[in-house]
């Protein structure tokens, strides 16, 4: 009789660490979407997501706030010129004059990343930017979803 109580008593001692631990692992993790990014292509080109000389700039601009990561999870952009030459749309952090990170297309207008394959650490800034003359005239929308930890929690995105 006393075995059991004591087995009873190690089970649910075990089981209330097992939610503790299952609460400190969620703990800081926010799941958002991302707000909707868009412009009209001026003159075969288009950037969203910072200013740039062929459209006034609606000033755009989604980065995480200071002392957070972001985790973007999903990608998906609309109006882009679809056929043998799609429309191309390259996907930076902080600006076009470095190498893209990603790039979408309009036969594949949206991608799902991995919780550590598209980071956006604090100060960065999510652009997307086209490739070439575009053929679309339509307005181009970049949508999405992301995870947002505190940057000293970044381990949590992997567990």
């Amino acid at each position: 009789m006393i075995r059991e109580e004591a087995t009873e008593i190690l089970t649910e001692a075990l089981a209330e660490n097992r939610a503790e631990e299952n609460r400190a692992a969620l703990e800081g993790i926010k799941y958002f979407r991302l707000p909707t990014l868009y412009a009209t292509p001026a003159s075969g080109t288009v950037v969203i997501g910072q200013s740039w000389a062929g459209q006034s700039y609606t000033g755009q601009i989604i980065k995480p706030n200071e002392g957070y990561v972001w985790s973007i999870r999903r990608l998906s952009c609309n109006g882009l010129g679809t056929g043998t030459s799609p429309d191309i749309l390259n996907i930076y952090r902080n600006g076009t004059g470095v190498a893209p990170c990603w790039q979408l297309n309009g036969n594949n207008w949206g991608y799902s990343f991995g919780p550590t394959e598209l980071l956006l650490l604090p100060s960065e800034q999510l652009i997307a930017a086209s490739l070439g003359s575009m053929t679309s005239t339509a307005q181009i929308t970049l949508t999405g979803d992301a995870i947002e930890v505190p940057a000293q929690m970044i381990g949590k995105l992997v567990l």
